[in-house]
């Protein structure tokens, strides 16, 4: 198959201009590779200067413990009164309701007592 000087200078042109543009994109990925490289050097030097490692803890010695345990010691107090304000209003309230419900029975019983 014969192809002509025109057709085959333009066929010549687009790969030229393929093969730049593929050796182009090479490059590119070749210095990304690098840069990924050198940022994982990167990272593993810093792991090695500052591990992750769980920071040691040291309990407090002394007055400090001492106010560690009161200030805990005062929350829960803290809590525990709240809950028990909480529990006394919602007793108020149910022996309330208990007085009337009686009331009410009473009153019944009066009624179906004298109607008897």
């Amino acid at each position: 198959m014969f192809v002509t000087r025109e057709k085959y200078a333009r066929l010549n042109r687009i790969y030229q201009h393929e093969a730049a543009k593929r050796a182009e994109a090479e490059q590119r990925v070749d210095e990304k590779d690098a840069a990924i490289l050198r940022l994982q050097s990167l990272v593993a030097h810093h792991r090695d200067e500052h591990p992750d490692t769980p920071i040691q803890y040291q309990p407090a010695q002394g007055d400090a413990r001492l106010r560690q345990r009161l200030d805990l010691s005062e929350r829960a107090r803290r809590a525990l009164d709240s809950d028990r304000s909480e529990l006394i209003a919602a007793n108020v309230q149910l022996t309330r309701e208990v007085q009337q419900l009686r009331d009410e029975l009473a009153a019944a019983r009066a009624v179906e007592g004298s109607a008897a």
